[in-house]
């Protein structure tokens, strides 16, 4: 509203003061106060949202529902599979985005967070000053090597060039984003020593381009004030062998190739005579995007118990993935959460998504040491106990312990002391306040390429050239 008119108003209310005092009251009048429009925001998910999530959908999903409360929010998705189905219930804008021909859509944010953007995208957001942050809330190249470690399949040249294009793509986004999220101390650690051996900071460019200063914690939170109801029996007298009066132990995610399902197994084997009313039960087997199929540790997880005779007697598997909304159903029903890890590279730098849930349902919760949650939450808080890799004898033993009632009260005591810490609220704080005061975006490192814009038969070619001979072209140039 501009200068002039609210000068009217100004006088159109004093006058009508002197003469209709009830009438200000009224109708307050004197509000003419101007509101200023919400700052346009993309985010982009690479999972899918909706009844059935993951980690990074539910990330991406409460990330736009937090920060719509300050900015306009769209959901983009490269994947059109992605986007959440009809009846799902959401307070943002959801879009599908065609990666070759994106600037149309990416033109109208001043602000996009995404965990990957392509070398013409950020180019793209570099030339119209948009405001650019790179979710690095997981260390991609540690999965992607722990991935490549558990999968069972042997290492070919191709895969190892595959793996060292993906880890030069951050230099990529550290030569051009502006503000990087993690999820904790670690990964920050691991990050500043990529950026130093990428040779990255510079002394002449560290003042303009400093990037510890645009490292900011936000990592996944819990939805403290969701409504925890228990609509109907999911676990305890409903799956055949698990009765109302059993303990369930209950495995809250997929059985991925870095966690250790097996020897979970074994301590339940330990079990079985002198105690067969303690029952496990894994709540999904199966990736909710059917993109990702079943990995190997879920299916020698599955043979092991299958071996051992203790399949639909005290180990339980649900074949598939339980909807996100029914989940809570599960967590109220289950006495102890449990997540079982090898010791690995992958352990040192994660951050355990699945734990929030048993936060969230203040579950008592056994886990193995060397991530952030076992060493830094769970120990510590004494949310419940925490194991040595690889110990089914020490697994066993932890299992009963949290089951005596008074560690298992005080476990409950503590989590609800310490639930509200991991509100989205809260892990979002930092990241909210700094997108409120007009960030500035970073100068770019002067060993960057230039900015590039790419024709639109160039984008054309790139879009249909199968992938298989992309990597051979690409092959070809690094070896001339």
């Amino acid at each position: 509203m501009g200068y002039q008119l609210r000068s009217f108003l100004h006088e159109v209310a004093a006058w009508l003061l002197a003469d209709y005092p009830p009438l200000i009251t009224c109708y307050n009048i004197w509000d003419v106060t101007e509101t200023k429009p919400k700052k346009k925001l993309l985010i982009i998910s690479h999972d899918k949202i909706g009844s059935s999530m993951a980690g990074p959908g539910i990330r991406y999903h409460y990330m736009a529902e937090v920060l719509s409360r300050d900015f306009d929010v769209t959901v983009g998705f490269f994947d059109p599979t992605y986007l959440p189905e009809a009846g799902f219930s959401k307070i943002y804008s959801a879009k599908s985005i065609p990666v070759h021909e994106f600037e149309a859509y990416f033109k109208d944010f001043e602000m996009i967070i995404s965990h990957w953007l392509s070398q013409d995208m950020l180019d793209y957001c570099n030339r119209n000053d948009i405001f650019t942050v790179i979710d690095l809330y997981v260390p991609g190249p540690v999965e992607n090597l722990a991935a490549s470690l558990y999968s069972g399949n042997d290492v070919k040249p191709e895969n190892d060039f595959e793996y060292s294009r993906a880890s030069d793509m951050y230099r990529r986004f550290f030569e051009n984003g502006d503000l990087f999220l993690i999820s904790n101390r670690r990964q920050l650690d691991f990050w500043i020593g990529y950026i130093f051996g990428a040779g990255q900071v510079q002394l002449a460019t560290y003042r303009k381009r400093a990037f510890y200063e645009r490292f900011i914690y936000a990592p996944m939170g819990i939805d403290t004030k969701a409504s925890l109801k228990h609509d109907r029996d999911v676990i305890k007298g409903v799956i055949p062998g698990v009765d109302k009066k059993d303990k369930v132990l209950l495995w809250t995610g997929g059985i991925w190739g870095h966690f250790d399902g097996k020897i979970l197994i074994r301590a339940m084997k330990r079990l079985e005579n002198k105690h067969p009313h303690i029952k496990l039960v894994f709540f999904g087997t199966k990736h909710p995007n059917p993109n990702v199929s079943e990995m190997k540790e879920s299916l020698d997880t599955r043979r092991l118990s299958q071996e051992l005779g203790l399949t639909n007697k005290t180990v339980f598997f649900n074949d598939g993935w339980v909807k996100y909304p029914d989940r809570i159903n599960y967590l109220l029903e289950a006495d102890i959460a449990v997540s079982t890890h090898k010791s690995s590279i992958e352990t040192e730098f994660a951050h355990r998504t699945r734990i929030l849930d048993h936060l969230l349902a203040e579950l008592p919760t056994i886990a193995t040491v060397g991530d952030y949650f076992s060493d830094e939450v769970i120990g510590p808080k004494q949310l419940g106990v925490v194991v040595p890799p690889n110990d089914e004898t020490a697994l066993k033993d932890a299992i009963l312990r949290v089951l005596e009632p008074k560690t298992y009260s005080a476990a409950k005591k503590n989590l609800k002391d310490a639930r509200q810490d991991f509100d989205w609220l809260h892990t979002l704080k930092p990241l909210i306040d700094y997108l409120r005061q007009e960030p500035v975006k970073m100068a770019r490192l002067q060993t960057a390429p230039p900015l590039k814009t790419r024709s639109r038969p160039m984008r054309l070619a790139r879009k249909i050239t199968p992938v298989p001979v992309k990597k051979a072209i690409i092959r070809t140039l690094r070896m001339r």
